[in-house]
């Protein structure tokens, strides 16, 4: 139950991001990727608790990227 969850969050933020960079939605875009962000850095560290490691290293070095990059987008 918990996997069909996270499936459906996920596509439900694919659909909004796409929407928000078809109607130039800036905030909703920001929005998007930080809960995007934070649903990565948490199935990362499922994964690596799990014992995935290489996996979960991927997915919470992609969080941290993402997380990183709207953080100096922020900045700037």
């Amino acid at each position: 139950m918990l996997k069909v969850a996270k499936i459906s969050v996920s596509c439900i933020a694919l659909v909004l991001c796409v929407y928000s960079l078809f109607n130039q939605n800036e905030l909703l875009l920001i929005v998007m990727q930080l809960f995007v962000g934070s649903l990565l850095s948490l199935v990362g560290v499922e994964a690596i608790l799990s014992k995935q490691k290489l996996s979960g290293y991927l997915l919470f070095g992609s969080a941290a990227f993402l997380l990183v990059v709207n953080g100096v987008k922020f900045m700037i």
